[in-house]
């Protein structure tokens, strides 16, 4: 299993959505707080974008939605604690190269890793 693994938006926001119904990401019950993140990247992504030309690429090819675009997410460890009791195994990941830490489940994990092997 790779350490580095790239995903849609779309599909980052499910698998925090599916976290935090497993009660893995306890500290919110709001989960905008994963649209919110990934819109907030999407425009970092855009500011990034050091030509204009490149910014509309990226447009273009998003539909100018966080949802179609690509993230790349990193496995910080494997995780086996909800609220301090052992529970089933899952990834705890970072976004981007970005301080934004959530849980995700392992099998959400596995899917961005063979997809990732796809495209490589």
């Amino acid at each position: 299993m790779n350490s580095l693994t790239v995903a849609s938006g779309l599909q980052i926001y499910k698998a925090g959505i599916a976290g935090a119904k497993r009660k893995f990401n306890r500290s919110t019950d709001d989960y905008s707080v994963y649209s919110s993140m990934l819109h907030e990247l999407y425009e970092d992504m855009l500011d990034d974008a050091e030509k204009i030309d490149e910014c509309e690429r990226i447009r273009k090819r998003t539909g100018n939605s966080w949802q179609n675009a690509r993230f790349s997410l990193r496995l910080l460890m494997l995780h086996e604690h909800r609220a301090g009791k052992k529970c089933e195994t899952h990834a705890r990941v970072c976004l981007g190269s970005s301080y934004r830490v959530f849980d995700i489940p392992l099998e959400y994990w596995k899917l961005f890793d063979e997809q990732s092997k796809q495209y490589a």
